[in-house]
């Protein structure tokens, strides 16, 4: 419902379970949002911590609690707090993340300017205290500023060609706003929104592959966290796995299966590549796209064996896996991963150069960032420091 000043019903969802240590604070960033026309869902995957209380203190009239009833895995958690969302708009957060202290306000006036249905913001990076080591937390911030309107299929071409990162497409997911409208025709399609076990990635395709275009915006809404609770950074971590880790607990559920034309590892568990885990969710979402790239499979194991390091034994012995089920030549697939992965490395060097200029860290221990809340702050006040705000 648009409210008589113009401005969207914007409907902030925060899944979470069993992490109201750093659920409090990202719900925080939200909570202080000075934007009346607002919706925020805390959807409860059924915890038994003290998250339902850390949402009743709260007592903002934005705020409802939502509470699954039973163990759902992550996407069930997130289909199931979508389909109690009542804005014209939809942002979804993790529990360990947050939003800067303007986000909604600049939503507002980005879907007001640029006429798009789906949009993401390049964001900001915060490790939790604890993270490397470090008794205090860090944000990186970018200093960039500017808008643009996106070819959906120009761009999941290029994350398909591993020349940038998934999270370029527009995700339902931190930094990323989508309409209702479109949420819904998606679920009339597929029948659900989500039909992968990875909803923020499979987000990103679905909508990029339903909408022609989509907006980006390179300043900052909101804010990636990095803490002890994230599960892919506990999945791509080069250590020997704990069934008690993030990503063991997130294996173990009853998940929507890996795509068939997918293997996994010898252990059952997901490869650790972020290609793969791309080409995953471009598979499911296929449904919604009149046709796929010629030669899929094998340009996508080029790509995956061009991001893989020569010693990463657990995708090398995946890839031969993947090659043999879909009839590909593993030693050629290999020997011209070489030549993408020296490209790959030329066209990144002016890209990270200029990232780094363009950039800030904050954290320090006479600067503890505590908190995603604390951390916004900071950043936000660096922001308007820099005009960017």
């Amino acid at each position: 419902m648009t409210s008589r000043s113009g401005t969207p019903k914007i409907t902030v969802i925060i899944p979470t379970r069993e992490r109201c240590d750093v659920f409090a604070s990202a719900l925080h960033t939200v909570v202080v949002q000075d934007y009346d026309n607002l919706e925020i869902l805390g959807s409860d995957n059924f915890s038994t911590d003290d998250t339902r209380e850390v949402v009743t203190r709260v007592a903002d009239p934005r705020v409802r609690y939502l509470n699954t009833g039973k163990r759902l895995s992550m996407s069930g958690n997130w289909e199931f707090a979508l389909s109690h969302a009542t804005g014209d708009w939809v942002t979804i957060i993790g529990d360990d993340d947050g939003l800067l202290p303007d986000a909604l306000d600049r939503a507002s006036e980005f879907i007001r300017e640029m006429d798009v249905l789906a949009f993401q913001s390049t964001i900001c990076r915060y490790r939790w205290p604890g993270n490397k080591g470090r008794q205090y937390g860090r944000i990186r911030v970018p200093l960039t500023r500017g808008e643009e309107v996106r070819p959906s299929e120009t761009w999941m071409n290029r994350v398909l060609q591993g020349r940038v990162v998934y999270a370029e497409l527009p995700m339902l997911y931190t930094g990323g706003f989508a309409n209702m409208a479109v949420l819904s025709d998606l679920k009339r399609r597929m029948g659900a929104f989500y039909r992968s076990c990875v909803p923020d990635v499979y987000s990103g395709f679905a909508i990029a592959s339903l909408l022609p275009r989509y907006g980006f915006s390179r300043s900052p809404l909101a804010i990636a966290g990095i803490s002890k609770h994230s599960i892919g950074v506990d999945h791509f971590r080069k250590r020997e796995k704990v069934q008690t880790s993030p990503s063991q607990k997130f294996a173990a559920e009853e998940n929507i299966p890996f795509h068939k034309d997918i293997p996994l590892m010898d252990d059952g568990g997901y490869p650790p590549s972020l290609q793969v885990t791309a080409l995953e969710a471009y598979l499911q979402s296929a449904p919604l796209r009149n046709d796929d790239p010629p030669a899929l499979f094998d340009q996508q194991l080029e790509v995956i064996l061009s991001a893989t390091g020569p010693d990463d034994r657990d995708i090398t012995n995946w890839a031969r896996k993947f090659a043999a089920l879909h009839g590909l030549d593993y030693e050629l697939a290999r020997r011209k991963s070489r030549g993408r992965r020296l490209l790959r490395k030329l066209e990144e060097l002016p890209i990270n150069f200029a990232r780094r200029i363009k950039r800030r860290t904050l954290g320090s221990p006479t600067q503890t960032l505590e908190n995603v809340y604390e951390a916004s702050l900071a950043a936000d006040a660096l922001l308007r420091k820099k005009k960017l705000r």
